[in-house]
């Protein structure tokens, strides 16, 4: 049995169901691309307000004399954080 290529020219069923999946995963594609866009927001907020929460707590705990190096870790960890997803969208657009 020969599974070589076809002899013959590919039908109009066989071009429409080419179109039809290259059609789908464009769709896909623009689908993924807007998902990835979203989740980068939701963790950019998240990120932010960590930061700010974690920066505020390591204020309050310095000014009242009590351990303030961990919140102040996070903060800066969530901070940096920050600046990596920023400059990855930057660099990516």
């Amino acid at each position: 049995m020969y599974t070589g290529p076809r002899d013959e020219e590919p039908d109009e069923r066989d071009a429409e169901l080419l179109r039809y999946e290259r059609e789908r995963r464009e769709r896909a594609g623009r689908r993924d691309a807007t998902s990835w866009r979203f989740i980068a927001w939701v963790m950019a907020g998240g990120l932010a307000l960590l930061s700010y929460d974690s920066g505020g707590a390591a204020l309050d705990a310095h000014r009242s004399g009590r351990p303030w190096l961990y919140p102040a870790t996070v903060s800066v960890g969530c901070a940096l954080g920050l600046v990596g997803l920023v400059a990855w969208a930057l660099r990516r657009r």
